[in-house]
């Protein structure tokens, strides 16, 4: 009886650490023992992540605001060179950060400087808002940038991507 005893008990040990080898670690972890990178919640209609990393390369290369006047070129090193009527208005070191695990369509995007002026000092406006909108399929996203323009009237530009940035 007490051998019937032990041996459930040998068995039932038994499953419950195959049940964690198996289940647990190898499909949950990944067989890492970390979260599977392959489970994590996409940010946006791109499929990037909350490791910023992973955003760059949506971001990086060259956006053109719907008019041809305004163009953005954006590099993880350089930041963000922002152009209107072929001047450069901006140049800035561009920053973002997402910490929402869940479904998200916009990424506010902070550039460190926030003022546009042309090369003659001509102030063109401040930034107020800018961000990176997810479309439904990757490379379909749009940059939005809204500007406050001397004298108090607001702006919107959206961009799209035309080319990849070169490595």
């Amino acid at each position: 009886m007490i051998r019937i005893f032990l041996a459930g008990i040998l068995v039932g040990i038994t499953l419950s650490g195959l049940y964690k080898h198996f289940v647990t670690d190898r499909i949950m972890d990944g067989g890492n023992g970390m979260e599977n990178p392959d489970a994590a919640f996409p940010l946006d209609g791109d499929r990037t992540y909350v490791d910023n990393s992973d955003l760059w390369p949506v971001l990086e290369g060259t956006w053109e605001g719907e008019n041809g006047r305004w163009q953005a070129v954006i590099g993880e090193e350089s930041g963000i060179v922002l152009r209107a009527d072929g001047e450069t208005v901006l140049t800035s070191p561009l920053y973002f950060t997402y910490l929402r695990p869940d479904k998200a369509d916009w990424t506010e995007l902070e550039p460190e400087e926030r003022e546009l002026a042309t090369p003659d000092g001509v102030p063109l406006g401040k930034i107020e808002d800018f961000g990176y909108e997810a479309g439904s399929g990757e490379g379909s996203g749009t940059l939005m940038l809204k500007l406050e323009r001397p004298g108090d009237s607001e702006k919107t530009v959206t961009f799209q991507k035309t080319q990849e940035q070169e490595r």
